[in-house]
C-alpha cells in the first residue's frame, strides 16, 4: 500500500514517504526529502530526492539539491540548489568535472580558427 503526504504547516527534520509528497502553499519544510513524487508549493530547505517527479509551483521555492527523473519548474518558483536526473536516483553526488555542464545544460564546443576555401 502507497502512502502520500500534505503538509500545509512547518516540519524541521526528515520526511519519507512511498508515494506522494505535496507542500501546499502554506507549508515549510526544513527537511531532507526522500518520496517517490514531490509537488512544491510553499518552501522547502533541504535536498529533495525523488524516484520520479519534482514539480515547483509557482510561487514555491527550493533551497537545497534535487534528485530525480523529472523536474518541472513552473514560472515564478524559485531553485536555489543543483539538480541531478538520470533514470537512476541513487544519491550518488556529481563528480566535480561535470558540474558545470550539468547546472548549465550547456556544452559549448572549442571555437575553430581554420576555414576552408
Amino acid at each position: 500500500m502507497s502512502s502520500s503526504m500534505r503538509v500545509d504547516g512547518k516540519i524541521i527534520g526528515k520526511v519519507s514517504c512511498s508515494d506522494s509528497l505535496l507542500v501546499g502553499k502554506t507549508g515549510v519544510l526544513e527537511a531532507s526529502v526522500k518520496v517517490k513524487n514531490a509537488t512544491v508549493g510553499g518552501r522547502v530547505e533541504g535536498d529533495i530526492e525523488a524516484s520520479e517527479v519534482v514539480v515547483l509551483e509557482g510561487n514555491s521555492a527550493v533551497i537545497g539539491n534535487v534528485t530525480t527523473k523529472k523536474l518541472i519548474i513552473e514560472e515564478g518558483a524559485v531553485f536555489n540548489g543543483t539538480c541531478h536526473m538520470s533514470g537512476e536516483t541513487t544519491g550518488k553526488v556529481a563528480r566535480k568535472e561535470d558540474i558545470s555542464t550539468s547546472q548549465t545544460g550547456l556544452k559549448i564546443p572549442a571555437a575553430s580558427t581554420s576555414e576552408s576555401g
